[in-house]
């Protein structure tokens, strides 16, 4: 019987030393299908962002805002998965910056993040939260470019 022998492609090595950069945020929480009322008020001590601001981060009207706080009705779905990401990064910006203030000023003011400006508009994204959540984790281990 003739042995047949498959050659591999060459594949690039990668140095096992040397990671890629690991995305900063997980949560960790079993219901992450819903964000309690409860839960945002206390992200919006964390962060003083006016209701107004926070309308435009969620992507819904002022009042739709209003009747959900009213209601005291739980955030789901994306609305849900975005304000646990932001959350998140309340929490890595508080630990970088030490104080509420001073981590409000950084997250208003534009910055440079990789080549791209980024602004307060960011959070208003999945993909801009989470390249503030990255730029946070450089600076909290003190691989600020």
């Amino acid at each position: 019987m003739k042995n047949i022998r498959y050659d591999k492609p060459d594949l690039p090595t990668r140095d096992p030393l040397v990671a890629a950069e690991p995305a900063v945020l997980y949560v960790s929480s079993a219901n992450i299908g819903s964000f309690a009322v409860s839960k945002f008020e206390a992200l919006s001590k964390k962060l003083s962002f006016t209701q107004q601001e926070w309308a435009d981060v969620l992507h819904i009207s002022d009042r739709t805002l209003q009747r959900y706080l009213k209601d005291h009705k739980p955030f789901e779905g994306l609305h849900a998965e975005h304000l646990h990401q932001i959350d998140a990064l309340a929490n890595i910006g508080h630990s970088v910056f030490g104080n509420a203030a001073r981590f409000e000023a950084w997250l208003r003011a534009p910055k440079t993040v990789l080549g791209k400006e980024v602004g307060f508009e960011a959070l208003r994204s999945f993909g801009g939260a989470q390249l503030i959540v990255d730029e946070l984790g450089r600076m909290l281990h003190g691989v600020y470019s």
